[in-house]
């Protein structure tokens, strides 16, 4: 129910959602039809901005820290998965922009500061195709010559809580972990982690840059791929605000 809940929420708080929506209404209704185009004019101009974007989601992320800051070896690394999917024709992965979550993880165990890589990951699709995404991962990553003794996988999770749930199952709550997840989504990562008493250190990837543009373009006119950006960090912040009311 949690799950499904939060998928529904997530959709229904999509500005392309509402934009669609205003357009609609004001082709509908001829009275108030300039003052459904306005709002879907206004809302559009808000969320392709994306100076406006970066500025609040900088203020959300949490920072990276540098991988020179480890100066120990941890058990493992957590890998939270929702950055690939597999292609069953062609038989091979199509990474998402959030693969920094695997190149990371990768570099923290060729330098030696996790003994092994935990990957927590099953499938996030609402209607499941039983595709599991920590089980191609750990294929993937065999034949790349990491030792298949080294990889961990707990392939039940559909999300965040979820990913924290079954992970505390599996690992030794005495240890301390690097959690490695997108910036975005690590606020609420450690939220799920800490509550079910794993020690963690948060190792955030795929951060916003670190300086903005001052181009009058950056500042004034409307991106596309910022809507998209949008859906991210509300998805983020629902499911953040959604597992507190949930505890």
């Amino acid at each position: 129910m949690f799950f499904i809940f939060s998928k529904l929420l997530s959709f229904l708080i999509k500005p392309t959602f509402w934009i669609l929506a205003l357009m609609i209404a004001g082709v509908l209704n001829n009275k108030k039809r300039k003052l459904f185009l306005f709002f879907s004019l206004l809302i559009f101009l808000f969320f392709s901005n994306d100076f406006i974007f970066n500025t609040l989601v900088k203020a959300w992320e949490v920072p990276q820290i540098s991988i020179t800051k480890f100066d120990k070896q941890y058990e493992a690394g957590i890998l939270l998965g929702g950055f690939s999917d597999y292609d069953y024709i062609k038989n091979k992965h199509n990474f998402k922009k959030e693969a920094d979550r695997l190149i990371y993880t990768l570099q923290l165990y060729n330098q030696g500061i996790i003994k092994n890589i935990f990957i927590s990951g099953g499938n996030g699709n609402l209607f499941n195709n039983n595709y599991k995404e920590s089980e191609t991962i750990k294929d993937f990553l065999i034949q790349n010559k990491i030792d298949s003794n080294d990889i961990i996988i707990e392939n039940q999770s559909r999300n965040t809580k979820e990913n924290a749930i079954n992970s505390a199952k599996l690992l030794d709550k005495k240890n301390e972990y690097i959690l490695i997840t997108s910036a975005i989504h690590m606020k609420r990562s450690i939220l799920c982690f800490e509550n079910e008493g794993l020690k963690i250190i948060p190792f955030s990837v795929d951060n916003s840059m670190s300086y903005s543009s001052n181009k009058i373009e950056y500042i004034l006119l409307p991106r596309s791929r910022v809507l998209e950006n949008w859906e991210d960090l509300i998805h983020e912040i629902i499911g953040y605000y959604v597992y507190i009311l949930t505890l």
